[in-house]
């Protein structure tokens, strides 16, 4: 009860402070309810919201204008609900995802929540927005048990400052902001699949050198080169850096829980050479460019675990 309540402080606090829904670009109707909603006339602007939804019931903004006027008053539930069906009509909708979670939260349906704040990190977002939802994660999402799967990193590794110096070390063409994004997203990712980010530190570094918009010749693209037919598979905009690597992460974990944890090398050669070919050759397949790869990857894991 005591998190819970602390929970509940963060998010209703922390979404105090977050911009509500623009009134740029819409329609007069929401305009004015907008401009009810800024001066405090909360219940007139929901009468707005309400009417524009009942007669324009697949306009997303309405439902997310409802939902934020909802949340104002404290009716979490409706609130929930009305979020729910915005992201409904547009699944990728980065706001609604966002203010979803906060209700949610809100409420104490915590799993949901962390649902929620995760699909925001796959939809196309300002970076602050992407970084508001790792914030919430934060909040919302239990440490990891020790009995979790997986080598288990010292605790140096969880500061993001680390991280993004080791991308600009590999890249240092990365801008800050960029290269502080990629951290909070590898850090972010890997503790949710429970893998080392150290290892995914050096998968991105033989794949791509920490260069977001890297395009080889076979077609695969950015951080963890996934090739597009793989991102579409996982659902996951390639040309991101954060959906990239979400991308890289999860692809990289599918194949350590297919061949084992303690076979990093066999989940290593099949994020190069493919599953089938792993498994046709019943180890590392006699390619050069797979066997050096897994190589270096190694190589570069048991440098960065030694720092």
């Amino acid at each position: 009860m005591r998190r819970l309540a602390l929970i509940v402080l963060f998010v209703t606090a922390w979404v105090a402070g977050t911009s509500v829904p623009s009134a740029r670009g819409a329609t007069p109707d929401l305009r004015q309810g907008a401009a009810l909603f800024y001066q405090g006339r909360h219940r007139e602007a929901e009468a707005v919201f309400t009417a524009v939804a009942k007669t324009r019931p697949r306009d997303a903004q309405a439902w997310v204008w409802l939902g934020v006027t909802w949340y104002a008053r404290g009716d979490d539930t409706r609130a929930a609900s009305a979020f729910e069906y915005a992201v409904q009509l547009q699944p990728r909708n980065a706001q609604a995802l966002l203010w979803w979670g906060h209700a949610l939260a809100r409420s104490g349906r915590l799993q949901a929540a962390q649902t929620a704040f995760q699909r925001v990190l796959l939809a196309a977002a300002p970076p602050k927005v992407h970084e508001m939802a790792m914030q919430a994660l934060r909040v919302v999402r239990p440490a990891p048990t020790l009995a979790a799967r997986g080598p288990a990193a010292p605790a140096w590794v969880n500061a993001v400052e680390s991280y993004e110096a080791l991308a600009r070390h590999y890249n240092p063409a990365l801008p800050p902001e960029q290269a502080r994004r990629i951290a909070w997203a590898l850090l972010e990712y890997s503790r949710e699949f429970n893998l080392d980010p150290r290892l995914v530190v050096a998968l991105v570094v033989v794949e791509s050198g920490f260069q977001p918009r890297v395009r080889s010749r076979a077609g695969a693209i950015g951080l963890g080169q996934l090739m597009p037919e793989t991102a579409r598979a996982l659902g996951v905009d390639p040309d991101d850096p954060v959906q990239n690597l979400y991308g890289a992460i999860r692809h990289l974990r599918d194949h350590l829980d297919r061949f084992g944890w303690h076979n990093v090398h066999l989940a290593l050669a099949a994020y190069n050479a493919g599953r089938a070919a792993v498994e046709r050759y019943e180890g590392i397949p006699p390619y050069d460019e797979t066997r050096w790869y897994v190589f270096n990857v190694t190589n570069l894991y048991t440098r960065l675990r030694a720092i």
